[in-house]
């Protein structure tokens, strides 16, 4: 995963926000923070911290406490906080730290770690609110680890709080066209958001890892229309039989989910070893959806609807078209999400910005929905919290985040209640990629509720747990797996 993909997906939603001048809104009254008074917030000074590898300062004016830490630059510099004896329970954590630019760091409790990103704030220390971590009763320890370095860090403060409460959204699609069988899995959604979370897995075969490991099936079945793109048939590929096998998982009882990345219409490049910014890249064909494999302009083929280009893309989108018909006609409704990841920029049709993406996602949207008359889509925009990257809410069902954390057991706490702040109450939330499986009991105990969860595969999906964590996860009371009631 290179480092650009890497701030996008872990970049919290605050903090998105306002590098892109939005102000976030203001969260809900039921998830404000504060906890039972029986439990006292934690202050955590800096300097007070066990050091490894970094140093002591009070050159930069407007520190608390006695001083604050610098020289984060060697590979295991961190700082120790022990916390001799602590309330168990949930608590916020807010940061104390200056930054000069977008600055990745690493937090680690008793063992637990999660990545996060600091805004750049100058010369001055300025406060970022790192979701919720669980502490247990006694003792603790909190570890702030290096990540990439050149900040400062003044000092940490733990809040004690609460879960937060989730406000469901409507169960209305935004095609007012929409069939029944599309109607009746968004009210299932609906009235399962904030209780148990959908299992799901990317394909037949992590979906009979999880069985022969666990005994239950996931409820989810992901799928890519990737094969089915022009460009790509036009070299060899052979999706035939795709489509019907989602239209027999969908008999079977699995809930379909349909991505698809959309090999470019033309200018593919296609050479092995290709000089991209300074470096070497996979440019062949089958990597086509990757901005780094192709020439194709998006904004320049929208710009111009008389075009060629332009008419390629709507080449494409019918041939998708033809193949969801076949989805429609067998009354199989489908979680459809197109143009994941734009804001990225590592995929085409990210590549030309906000503004470019928000027209194609609205070309494909009138294309699909009002000139081919697909009923059977609930639509799913999948991004980050950048506001000017999302299309308008008339135009999407559902929010998907893709996420592959360093740690799994890591609750997306910060992402979740971030997201909740500005769409709690308007869209149903999923966790539509995750590297690996979530941890669904402490997801669940931070208040953090997506309404699914996808597995990648191979290496990403449940290859990458253990039998005994797949088992617990999979067989807890708080996954529904396929057939569950």
């Amino acid at each position: 995963m290179n480092i650009e993909k890497r701030i996008i997906r872990w970049m919290t939603v605050a903090a998105l926000l306002t590098a892109s001048g939005f102000a976030p809104a203001a969260p809900p009254a039921t998830q404000t923070r504060p906890g039972p008074a029986t439990r006292p917030a934690i202050v955590l000074e800096a300097e007070d911290a066990e050091p490894h590898g970094t140093l002591y300062a009070t050159a930069r004016p407007g520190f608390t406490g006695d001083g604050y830490v610098t020289g984060f630059d060697g590979g295991d510099d961190r700082l120790i906080f022990r916390i001799p004896s602590a309330a168990g329970g949930l608590y916020a954590v807010d940061v104390r730290y200056s930054a000069q630019q977008i600055k990745g760091f690493n937090l680690h409790v008793n063992g637990v770690g999660r990545e996060d990103f600091f805004q750049p704030s100058g010369d001055r220390f300025a406060t970022h609110t790192s979701g919720k971590i669980e502490l247990r009763p006694g003792e603790n320890v909190v570890e702030l680890r290096k990540g990439w370095g050149a900040y400062d860090i003044d000092r940490m403060e733990l809040i004690p709080t609460e879960p937060s409460t989730l406000k469901k959204p409507p169960a209305t699609l935004v095609n007012p066209a929409a069939g029944e069988p599309a109607k009746r899995l968004m009210r299932k959604l609906v009235d399962g958001y904030g209780g148990g979370m959908l299992s799901g897995v990317q394909g037949r075969r992590e979906a009979q890892k999880v069985f022969d490991r666990t005994g239950v099936w996931p409820a989810i079945m992901g799928g890519d229309l990737i094969e089915y793109s022009p460009s790509r048939v036009a070299r060899g590929a052979k999706p035939a039989g795709t489509v019907e096998r989602w239209i027999e998982d969908a008999a079977a009882g699995y809930v379909v989910v349909v991505m698809w990345h959309w090999n470019a219409p033309s200018g593919l490049i296609d050479q092995r070893q290709h000089r991209v910014n300074n470096k070497t890249v996979d440019a062949s064909w089958y990597r086509g959806f990757y901005t780094e494999a192709t020439t194709f302009d998006v904004a320049a083929a929208l710009a111009d609807p008389k075009g060629e280009a332009y008419g390629l893309l709507l080449r494409d989108i019918d041939v998708m078209a033809g193949e969801l018909k076949k989805l429609d006609a067998a009354g199989t409704p489908v979680l459809w999400r197109p143009l994941h990841e734009a804001d990225g920029g590592w995929f085409w049709w990210g590549a030309k910005g906000p503004d470019a993406f928000k027209q194609l996602w609205a070309l494909m949207y009138d294309r699909l929905t009002n000139h081919h008359k697909l009923n059977n889509l609930i639509w799913m925009y999948t991004g980050t919290a950048r506001m000017d990257w999302y299309p308008p809410d008339d135009q999407f069902d559902m929010i998907g985040v893709d996420a592959y954390p360093p740690d799994v057991r890591d609750p997306l706490s910060a992402t979740w209640e971030a997201i909740q702040a500005r769409y709690g109450g308007r869209k149903v939330v999923a966790l539509s990629e995750f590297g690996g499986v979530p941890d669904v009991e402490a997801m669940h105990r931070a208040g953090v509720r997506y309404a699914y969860f996808m597995s990648w595969d191979g290496k990403q999906g449940p290859d990458k747990m253990s039998v005994e964590d797949l088992r617990r996860i999979y067989l807890s009371p708080g996954t529904v797996n396929r057939g569950a009631k």
